[in-house]
């Protein structure tokens, strides 16, 4: 009955400590005011870790529980003591000072054993990292930076990647993004932490592999591994292989679906696209099965153009058709580089805003408006000159020619044949005789007004 008393009370006693993640000093039956426990937890439970407690050389160990991953070493003298933690294919594990009470647990928490071998420091990528990359510029990189000098030829032959690449070791850098050229000297390496400073080679901790563009995949998961063969400039190799994975994918804006522009839903679209319609696609797109799956509405002759392997752009002449809908449909038939169906059709549509004058100079409502000055029409779309001049109307009338600004067919500008009067309102219409050069007209009148200064 005593012992049962005694285990209920220790179990209490862990948990209380574990809830606060420090020690506790409420007395052990078996601990004086000279002793205590330290207590914790390794997360891999399975890992059969060996704790070891030390003061300058260790002083007790014990395997943790295999079912719980708990562990105690009792009974020590109160002082500071170094912990570590050891187990087959994990980093040793190190936690300085803990300090220990009388009669009572330190609790050094729950320990998360890492898989990074204990001569490596980091590594780029990280595990399950995704990388935005296209291989059209730039090669892959991985780079490892160690927490000893090493051994280059062991660490180059313990070296590999799945799938298989070629590639350059460059020891001395650490880069943590693709490069897009082979640097050679150091006023080059910008984006690169120096992992050393090269004066000599005993001394390099850190190398950058860049891998050959022919080898440099997108869309394809990559693991890294360094084996047991890499070994550090005094001999020690790593304890248990380095192995991580990481994946390309080829859009930074999309993994699944189609981007495009202007954007599906899109109302009041400039009727002037110089840019033309971009489609951005998920993957690298083979561009004769993609454009003849294209289906262009109003048909129009259009014209394909590919900025990059996954971005389509659509040309129509630069001048889209007012007040008009828009629909762009993409078949299955659309094949990627690697000869994958698009799978599924996509469409998407807009709507075009309508013939308008966008600004005017002199603006509407302005004032002290100089008797000399000019009056510039600007349209959202290339105009027919002569619907323009004939829809021109000036009150006071004014005598003057409406002609285009330079050649610009978007800008007219109408010059007088005498100074406007001092102090004087005008008003200026643009009836809807004015039409585009697709004969669509302003849908209603456009007016604005303007005073002339003082003499």
């Amino acid at each position: 009955m005593k012992k049962t008393g005694m285990l209920i009370l220790f179990v209490l006693f862990l948990t209380t400590c574990e809830e606060n993640n420090y020690y506790n000093t409420d007395p052990r039956w078996f601990n004086d005011a000279m002793h205590g426990n330290i207590v914790g937890k390794v997360l891999q439970k399975s890992s059969n870790a060996w704790v070891v407690v030390s003061q300058v050389h260790p002083v007790d160990s014990v395997m943790i529980n295999s079912s719980d991953g708990s562990f105690e070493i009792p009974d020590l003298p109160i002082g500071n003591y170094d912990v570590s933690i050891k187990a087959d294919e994990y980093r040793i594990y190190k936690l300085c000072n803990v300090m220990v009470q009388g009669a009572g647990n330190t609790y050094i928490g729950e320990v998360d054993l890492s898989t990074v071998p204990d001569l490596v420091s980091s590594h780029y990528p990280e595990d399950l990292d995704e990388i935005v990359y296209n291989n059209r510029y730039s090669r892959l990189t991985i780079s490892v930076i160690f927490t000893q000098p090493m051994n280059r030829q062991s660490v180059e032959k313990a070296f590999s990647t799945d799938p298989p690449t070629e590639g350059i070791f460059h020891w001395g850098q650490y880069s943590t993004a693709p490069s897009r050229t082979y640097y050679t000297d150091k006023a080059e390496n910008w984006g690169y932490d120096v992992g050393a400073t090269i004066t000599t080679y005993s001394k390099i901790t850190a190398f950058s592999y860049q891998v050959a563009q022919k080898d440099s995949y997108v869309d394809t998961t990559y693991t890294i591994r360094l084996s047991t063969q890499a070994r550090d400039t005094a001999g020690h190799h790593l304890r248990f292989p380095l192995e991580f994975s990481f994946s390309t994918i080829q859009s930074a804006s999309t993994q699944n679906a189609i981007l495009t522009y202007p954007s599906h839903g899109d109302n009041e679209v400039d009727l002037i696209s110089s840019g033309g319609m971009q489609i951005t696609f998920p993957r690298n797109m083979e561009p004769v099965s993609t454009e003849n799956a294209v289906d262009f509405l109003p048909a129009s002759d259009v014209i394909y153009i590919w900025p990059e392997y996954n971005q389509l752009t659509i040309y129509t002449g630069g001048i889209l058709h007012a007040d008009t809908d828009y629909t762009i449909k993409i078949d299955s038939t659309a094949m990627d580089m690697d000869g994958v169906r698009l799978g599924n059709p996509f469409t998407f549509s807009f709507h075009t805003a309508s013939v308008s004058v966008t600004s005017t100079s002199p603006r509407n409502g302005e004032v002290f408006v100089s008797p000399t000055s000019p009056i510039y029409l600007y349209f959202n779309t290339y105009m027919l000159k002569s619907s323009v001049q004939s829809a021109f109307k000036i009150e006071p009338a004014m005598s003057g020619s409406l002609d285009w600004y330079y050649d610009s067919k978007t800008t007219m500008k109408f010059n007088t044949s005498q100074n406007f009067q001092y102090n004087t309102k005008y008003t200026v219409t643009i009836g809807t005789q004015a039409k585009d050069i697709y004969g669509t007209a302003l849908k209603e009148p456009y007016l604005f007004s303007f005073i002339i200064r003082p003499e």
